[in-house]
């Protein structure tokens, strides 16, 4: 029978090494080194020099490796199974845990004051340390359009104020956030939306999480959280259910902007990038390069495509009459989404099917 591979060693290795040190640490060592530099010079005028020194070195790497190969990995594995309580969920301290991760950032929740006025910009200096060094950051809330957040909004009852609300603003605020990141750093943040209730939070960082449950008539940051190992059983069974939802997630991209391509008479192609928000089940974009492409040419002879819509096909474009109820809530309904002004909507009709 083959022994343990040692891949996983070196695996840990590696996540050691990347470690981001302190400057302290740092002085510390070189001293260190520079005091052990100096004693060997001091005793190689002894007899057996060479013998001595290899038989210390010999035993002291020996326990070295009995150290990190045997005695360390006891500790943690037994280190796995403790979990400690918070009483809450402290976000500024979670923020400064993310400023020496190396592997990965997950968080799961409805929505997060973590984004919120208080602690974005703490949470978001963690996400630039993280991704500099390589870190991976995945966030997951719930669609506010979606069945779940009627639902979560009932489990809280007073204590729900408007969770559709705080879950758009959290994502105004991390779209604006990613809008500001450079390439590499964008690559390795995203953010998705999930349209079935978790049932439990995550806040993960590297090899640690908390972990909480949602409970009826109580925001899940105001209750107990569970510190754990993210490969103890609990920290992954967590993490399955995110691995689960994070598949079924759209990106927030998909929730925020709408990429449309306008097909005039000649064939000729025209690609924009719109807002957008839905009123009776009716698709309306907004976006003054379209308003003024559609202004310039007849609507009858323009069809709009777009891989996101639910059903596909070349739609018709009707401009929203200005002075009609109708205008007035698409007003509306912008402002929550995207908290700015539009002037002008289009409404992008889908084919009629024909049944026989």
């Amino acid at each position: 029978m083959s022994g343990p591979s040692p891949i996983p060693r070196l695996r840990w290795l590696a996540r050691t090494l990347r470690t981001p040190r302190r400057p302290q640490s740092l002085s510390v060592l070189v001293l260190l080194t520079a005091c052990a530099g100096f004693l060997l010079w001091r005793a190689a005028g002894m007899s057996n020099y060479g013998q001595n020194l290899a038989l210390n070195l010999g035993t002291d790497i020996m326990g070295v490796v009995v150290t990190v190969f045997v005695i360390g990995p006891l500790i943690s594995r037994a280190q796995e199974g403790r979990v400690r309580e918070h009483t809450r969920l402290d976000y500024e301290w979670f923020a400064a845990q993310m400023y020496g991760a190396t592997s990965n950032v997950k968080v799961l929740d409805t929505f997060s004051n973590l984004f919120g006025p208080q602690f974005s910009e703490r949470f978001f200096r963690g996400v630039r340390s993280a991704t500099a060094h390589g870190a991976r950051v995945q966030i997951l809330l719930l669609d506010p359009d979606s069945l779940a957040v009627i639902l979560r909004g009932r489990e809280l009852g007073e204590q729900s104020a408007d969770i559709r609300r705080d879950i758009l603003r959290n994502l105004r605020t991390l779209d604006r956030f990613a809008q500001r990141l450079d390439d590499t750093a964008r690559q390795l943040l995203e953010v998705r939306l999930c349209s079935t209730s978790p049932g439990v939070t995550l806040y993960r960082w590297d090899e640690r999480c908390l972990v909480s449950f949602l409970t009826v008539g109580r925001l899940s940051g105001e209750g107990v959280q569970l510190e754990v190992a993210a490969r103890s059983p609990l920290g992954t069974f967590v993490e399955q259910r995110f691995d689960e939802l994070w598949q079924q997630g759209k990106p927030m991209e998909r929730f925020t902007r709408l990429a449309v391509t306008l097909v005039d008479a000649s064939a000729a192609r025209r690609d924009f990038t719109c807002r957008f928000v839905h009123v009776d089940d009716c698709l309306y974009v907004s976006a003054p390069d379209l308003v003024t492409y559609l202004a310039r040419h007849r609507l009858d002879e323009l069809t709009a495509y777009s891989e996101a819509l639910s059903i596909p096909g070349a739609h018709e474009l009707f401009v929203v009459d200005d002075e009609s109820e109708l205008h007035e809530r698409l007003i509306q309904h912008f402002a929550e989404k995207y908290d700015a002004s539009a002037a002008a909507f289009v409404e992008l009709r889908p084919p009629v099917l024909v049944t026989e």
